[in-house]
């Protein structure tokens, strides 16, 4: 038997040991063979190119993906090679700077009026009298990402690096910011020289995090500029200090330099300055480690490859965390031999993922320096521990706490998202990026941050002063953090600070006045809240007679009792106001009590007014329990088996859920009231009918035709009616279609569900054979009966377990229906749906803001039209189940341009989602992007209005009506209008079933579209809307031929005979008469 399917039996024998194809005598390759078949032996490159993505990384598709992102942000060739030339021209010039051997005194005016541009560093640093001369720099390094071959094409940033030599400083310039004073008149020196130079468009000063430290940004000339920015920083030789002159326990910063004080420095009053010091540790140790780095890194390029895809996460997730860190940190990992460079960049982003998730490097540090053995030391003065390769300098020396949190709560959730083999993990781990607007329950900003600065320093104690020293804001960033992680606790998983304080001006600009000129530091911290603790109003302290009681106390000061609780126990405590959020209170609380801040802008639950109360869908649901117990009690020809709620009240999902309503002195017929037709009309109560499929138990004895079984499900209504009736007094209205029942002052209907209907109705007479054929009726039944209830059980499952879900799909139904988008409930709440069950790269949300945030992004991002969205309730489908439906899917002509798919379809994948044509989707990504826009920005400008985002744009629609708002049912649910409130009347006062579901704006756009669909598309808010927008069909413009069966609405056309175009003049008109009373006034857009 032939092992190969091969038309050519030497086709295996081609190839050589390696896989590869041998030369000929001559030298040239030899030409492949051809064959018909695709299913040719595989090579030996091709079987151990598979057995390395089996071993080495998570999935074929994902190894291709990673590839392709490399290759993507790669560095050109091209950039590489203008560069190097610019550099190399660049490194020529600056080495032609000769030595100064005039000494400056930099307190005074002749350095600067030498050089003709300022000093980079601000003016308390410059009051302190240093004399300065120059020595000649001996080389100029290339640094950082692009030296080890880890840059990054997208906002490619090399940096340089020249070594100031060791005579440039004095002893004592370790003190007082001398140090810092020199090496900004070092730097400003070299930025005399560039500006000379002519291959530079643009020169400008910049700093590293803090402003004591500078740098130069340059712009080169020519096509550079367009691909790179350069920074050039200074370090220093480390011969100009010993290294433990700057251990943390060291002083260097005196508190009478520094406050002006009067106060006499001796060794006993010296607090240590770790923050400080490490700033000058920072460039003493800078070379030894580049090299380091280079040891580790620049021969390995599957370390380079890890290292860039490590940088992309990070800058996903827009954590502040250098290259540089990065760097340091796979270099650590490979030297304590939990990364090699035979492992894949997956194994390696993987392993460094799982030793971020399991690291405790804010009480245990971890260290480079072998001989260094105790971190015990940098522990007491740092809240996070890294030590270099010469175990003095502490790399975390300017990682906050809450970004190291950040990152370990990052990678835990990048290891959950690579086992879970039903997505694609590349996806939302390196190609989704994450804002704070998406990924932040509840932000805290202050809008005058300068008042908040002078409040946190005016209280804060002297050492952490002396410590910081002229870096104001990041000691005020982390006083302000410990406050709100200490009175926050276990209500929140994470607090993030979010600082934007990126700064460059020109070098002949002093920096204080260029600060002037539209620079404003931001300052803010992101919470993602602990949904355990969401409902809790009280925080509970120790024990009343512990020792840490005080301390709680003296904390909370006043907010501080002591309470019983249920177990016994007398304990301190908290309590807190159960109408508003809970974290706002506190925040609020510390900081007027600790600062005297009474100002501070909260970005949470803004769209509150928008949120339907979850005590009507509750009540609802009660009543619906009782009904669904006496139907229960009833005595049928046969039993009821199941009553399921279909209504989105059920999964309370409903934007504006239904009112108890009792109406006085109705006209009646029977159970039912009428509408008066005597005297001024009086639009009734909008009643909404929440809808119940009943089930009846199985027989056989259904009619095989339609007509009859439709007869004896009019009679079931009829029957179970009249039982309701005599047995429980309740007032019924029964329909062959459904059955209206009052139970508790609400409307509920009952529909008889049987899947024998549905066959019926797919039924067809093809040449005397019975076939079955979809139709769209017994699509919409399938849906109705058979899916719905199974659904609405799955959301208000998801209501329960998550309770932001229905308020978020609350406001996201509002926000399409505002916007007169189309869009059916079901396939809403859906999308809602997938963001709480898929949604990496995040956790669910715990507010409804943000979720409403979230799922206006995947309605931006998603590719529609080409992607199916796979809603998975319970996580039972398979890999290969959701491949085979995305097939399916794709096999479909025409191909619906929305296609959601949830477990419950069966054989009619994607019918909740029928109905979206890409028009309306095309639209609603457009607004959908305009809106995460607008919320953008009001969050950055500190706005708390952000209503705007439901109010629709009437722009670009053809006509305009106007209805009056007293015939508007709904009316106060518009955006601003008063919430009506739940009625507390008496329930038995209801006797009669009121008017259910009376709706005129319904009726007359049923009307318009009856009549005029194939010229026009009518746009309503339901919700509402008092108006309705109108767009003509781009038919209307073309001239036709007068027909007998299509002379509507036409008028002759001048001139040409038999040719007309339709009347939108007469249209227009039909709208008014047709609309007569409701009609307030028709307005025209001519443009």
């Amino acid at each position: 038997m032939r092992n190969s399917v091969s038309e050519d039996d030497t086709e295996s024998n081609i190839l050589n040991e390696n896989g590869k194809r041998p030369k000929d005598s001559d030298g040239q390759v030899k030409k492949r063979i051809k064959t018909k078949s695709l299913y040719r032996q595989p090579t030996a490159n091709e079987l151990n190119r598979l057995q390395e993505t089996e071993q080495l990384f998570n999935s074929n598709l994902f190894r291709l993906q990673v590839e392709e992102v490399l290759e993507e942000v790669k560095v050109k060739e091209k950039t590489i090679k203008r560069f190097t030339e610019w550099f190399n021209n660049l490194k020529t010039y600056l080495l032609s700077i000769t030595n100064d051997e005039t000494e400056y005194d930099l307190s005074e005016k002749s350095f600067v009026n030498k050089l003709k541009i300022q000093l980079p560093v601000c003016r308390q640093i410059q009051k302190t009298k240093v004399m300065f001369k120059f020595h000649k720099f001996h080389d100029v390094d290339v640094v950082g990402s692009y030296a080890l071959g880890c840059g990054i094409k997208s906002k490619l940033i090399v940096d340089l690096q020249i070594t100031v030599p060791a005579e440039t400083y004095a002893k004592n310039d370790s003190i007082n910011y001398k140090y810092h004073l020199k090496r900004a008149a070092y730097l400003a020196y070299i930025a005399s020289y560039l500006s000379k130079y002519e291959h530079i468009d643009e020169i400008n000063y910049s700093y590293l995090n803090s402003e004591t430290k500078p740098i130069i940004i340059i712009k080169p000339s020519g096509k550079l500029a367009k691909a790179v920015t350069v920074n050039l920083d200074l370090v220093c030789e480390a011969e100009a200090y010993k290294l433990h002159r700057f251990a943390p326990d060291r002083n260097n910063l005196r508190e009478s330099w520094l406050l002006g004080t009067d106060k006499k420095d001796t060794n006993e009053t010296l607090t240590p300055t770790p923050y400080y010091n490490s700033s000058v540790l920072r460039d003493l140790t800078a070379n030894v480690n580049q090299e380091f780095l280079k040891q580790i890194i620049l021969n390995s390029e599957n370390l380079k490859q890890a290292i860039v895809l490590l940088k992309i996460w990070v800058r996903q997730r827009k954590l502040k965390v250098s290259g540089y860190i990065i760097s340091m940190l796979v270099a650590y990992f490979v030297q304590n031999k939990r990364v090699n460079n035979i492992m894949s960049s997956y194994q390696i982003v993987r392993n460094i993922w799982i030793a971020l998730k399991s690291s405790e490097w804010d009480v245990k540090g971890i260290t480079l320096c072998k001989e260094n053995s105790s971190l015990d030391e940098y522990h007491n003065h740092f809240p996070l521990v890294f030590l270099d390769k010469t175990g003095c300098y502490n790399i975390f020396w300017e990682l906050c706490k809450g970004t190291y949190y950040a990152l370990r709560r990052e990678s835990c959730l990048a290891i959950e998202i690579l086992d879970d083999v039903k997505i694609n993990s590349f996806i939302p781990l390196f190609m989704k990026p994450i804002t704070p607007l998406i990924q932040f329950d509840h932000i805290i900003g202050f809008k005058d941050l300068k008042a908040v600065q002078d409040a946190v320093i005016s209280r804060a104690v002297s050492t952490s002063k002396a410590n910081y020293g002229l870096d104001l804001l990041t000691m005020v960033t982390n006083i302000l953090y410990d406050l709100l992680m200490k009175g926050l606790g276990q209500r929140v998983d994470l607090v993030l600070q979010l600082v934007d304080h990126e700064f460059s001006w020109p070098i002949n600009n002093v920096m204080e006045n260029a600060k002037k000129n539209g620079y404003k530091e931001l300052l803010s911290f992101g919470l993602i809240l602990n949904p355990e603790m969401l409902s809790s109003t009280v925080d509970r302290g120790p024990s009343a007679d512990l020792p840490e009681a005080e301390q709680f106390r003296d904390f909370w000061g006043e907010k501080s009792e002591l309470r019983r609780f249920q177990d016994g126990s007398i304990t301190e405590a908290c309590v807190w106001d159960g109408q508003g959020t809970v974290p706002k209170q506190i925040v609020d609380y510390l900081m007027k009590v600790k600062y005297g801040v009474c100002s501070v802008f909260h970005w949470s639950r803004l769209l509150s007014p928008l949120v339907p109360s979850s005590s009507s869908s509750s009540s609802v649901r009660s009543s619906a329990d009782v009904l669904r117990t006496r139907l229960a009690d009833l005595e049928l020809p046969l039993d009821i088996s199941s009553v399921q709620g279909v209504s989105p009240v059920f999964s309370s999902t409903e934007p504006a859920p239904p009112l108890r309503h009792s109406e006085h002195n109705p006209r009646r017929r029977g159970d039912a009231s009428l509408i008066k037709d005597q005297g001024e009309f009086r639009l009734p109560p909008y009643v909404r009918a929440n809808t119940l499929i009943i089930e009846l138990i199985h027989s056989g004895k259904w009619p095989g035709e339609l007509q009859a079984f439709r007869c004896l499900k009019a009679a079931f209504h009829l029957q179970i009616a009249e039982k309701l009736k005599s047995q429980f007094n309740l007032a019924t209205l029964a329909r062959p279609e459904y059955l209206d029942v009052l139970q508790d002052g609400l409307v509920f209907r009952l529909k008889i569900a049987h899947t024998k209907e549905i066959t019926l109705l797919r039924r067809e007479l093809v040449k005397g054979v019975v076939t079955l054929r979809e139709t769209d009726e017994s699509l919409q039944l399938y849906c109705d009966t058979v899916i719905m209830p199974k659904l609405r059980g799955a959301l208000h499952g998801l209501d329960r377990r998550y309770s932001a879900f229905a308020p978020t799909a609350c406001l996201f139904k509002r926000w399409l229906s505002s916007h007169l988008l189309h869009v059916p409930g079901a396939a809403a709440e859906l999308l809602v749906a997938y963001i709480f069950l898929q949604p990496a790269p995040l956790v669910a949300p715990r507010d409804y803001d943000t979720g409403l945030y979230r799922v206006l992004t995947l309605l931006a991002q998603h590719d529609w039209g080409k992607d199916p969205l796979v809603v998975d309730f319970n996580g039972d489908m398979t890999r290969e189940e959701m491949s085979e439906l995305e097939t399916k899917y794709r096999e479909i002509s025409p191909r619906p341009h929305v296609f959601i798919v949830t477990p419950f379809d069966g054989e009619c994948p994607g019918a909740c989602s029928g109905g979206i044509g890409p028009e309306v989707t095309s639209r609603a990504v457009t607004l959908a992007r305009a809106a995460l826009g607008h919320a953008e920005e009001a969050l950055h400008m500190m706005k708390d209005d952000i209503l705007g985002l439901f109010i629709p744009s009437l722009v670009g629609y053809d006509v305009i009506i106007h209805l009056f708002p007293s015939l508007v049912p709904l009316y106060s649910h518009r955006v601003g209008a008063n919430r009506l409130q739940p009625v507390n009347d008496d329930p038995g006062s209801a006797e009669l079933i009121p008017v259910v579901e009376f709706n005129p704006v319904e009726l007359y756009l049923e009307e318009l579209r009856s009549a005029y669909d194939e010229f026009a598309v009518f746009f309503n808010d339901p919700y509402g809307g008092d108006v309705i927008a109108v767009l003509w069909r781009p038919s209307v413009e073309e001239e036709r031929q007068l027909e007998v069966l299509n002379a509507n609405a036409l008028k002759p056309v001048s001139v040409k005979e038999n040719s007309y175009k339709v009347n939108l003049d007469a249209i227009v008109e039909d709208f008014k008469i047709l609309g007569k009373g409701l009609v307030k006034e028709i307005v025209v857009n001519n443009n």
